[in-house]
């Protein structure tokens, strides 16, 4: 089980680094194995490429969604998630825009399903959160887009900005955009 999860973590980082126009030569030399040895836990490298997106979308939308209390939980929970691996960062931003065309039907469905979830509990969050005086009367829907907005923007910003940390931020970034809702 090890050598199969040397294999996925492998695919994940020459996915990030170059789309799906990685080999499986390269999986091996970077794993240590021969090149057949991976058909031994995968039929093909569309069998590697699904099984390594369909692994990083539940850890990037279940484990998050289920532990998410309220917007701020979200926002670093989000945050979080990406702070530590840029090569993470890199394979979002690489799949979300450059999609591997076999997959488009199944698992870029399972994100925008998985995205249209998420939005919908911030949306519900900031409804009662409304409801109960917490954030002052306005258009739901527009904070719900405003929140991811800004949550994306941050995101390409620790891409754009390489020079500088927007993580050392983060907490005053938040108090901003609270300000401005409640």
């Amino acid at each position: 089980m090890e050598t199969k999860k040397k294999i996925m973590d492998s695919a994940f980082r020459l996915f990030a680094d170059e789309g799906s126009e990685f080999s499986l030569t390269e999986v091996a030399i970077e794993v240590g194995i021969q090149k057949a040895s991976i058909y031994a836990h995968f039929a093909s490298k569309e069998d590697l490429l699904f099984a390594v997106i369909d692994r990083e979308i539940n850890t990037y939308f279940f484990e998050i969604n289920k532990c998410c209390k309220n917007l701020k939980n979200m926002f670093f929970m989000i945050l979080s998630y990406y702070k530590d691996s840029k090569t993470k960062l890199y394979f979002w931003k690489r799949l979300l825009l450059f999609p591997p065309k076999t997959f488009e039907e199944t698992l870029v469905a399972k994100i925008n399903q998985l995205s249209e979830e998420r939005y919908q509990l911030a949306k519900e969050i900031i409804e009662s959160d409304i409801k109960n005086g917490n954030i002052r009367c306005q258009d739901a829907n527009a904070i719900a887009l405003s929140y991811f907005s800004f949550i994306h923007g941050l995101l390409s910003s620790s891409i754009i900005y390489q020079s500088e940390d927007p993580s050392n931020y983060y907490e005053h970034i938040w108090q901003i955009f609270w300000n401005g809702i409640v």
